[in-house]
């Protein structure tokens, strides 16, 4: 899959707009649009600013997923991304106590 198409994919899978994701990185809407559509190249500063504002690293953006998460469990991890870690902590011993009471 190309940088477009990944970009594309990952943009909508957060359920942002191009405009917005703009807003997000300070990289205009015209230039997403441009790499979407393969018409222009990210450097890698760009392309860190964009995997920063989608909450993934450069190496998952271009990563073939082996694993692929199933979407009703994305908005968890995408809550879970802004968690401090020990919030991140916190809530795993919170998930495993439920389920030691199941």
């Amino acid at each position: 899959m190309n940088i477009g198409k990944r970009l594309k994919k990952y943009r909508n899978q957060r359920g942002l707009s191009q405009k917005r994701l703009s807003n997000h990185t300070g990289i205009s809407q015209s230039f997403i649009s441009s790499i979407e559509s393969n018409k222009q190249s990210p450097t890698i500063t760009t392309l860190e600013r964009i995997c920063r504002a989608l909450g993934i690293t450069i190496a998952a953006f271009f990563s073939e997923p082996n694993n692929a998460v199933p979407d009703s469990l994305r908005p968890l991890l995408d809550n879970a991304r802004q968690l401090s870690p020990t919030q991140r902590e916190n809530l795993s011993l919170f998930l495993e106590s439920l389920n030691k009471n199941e």
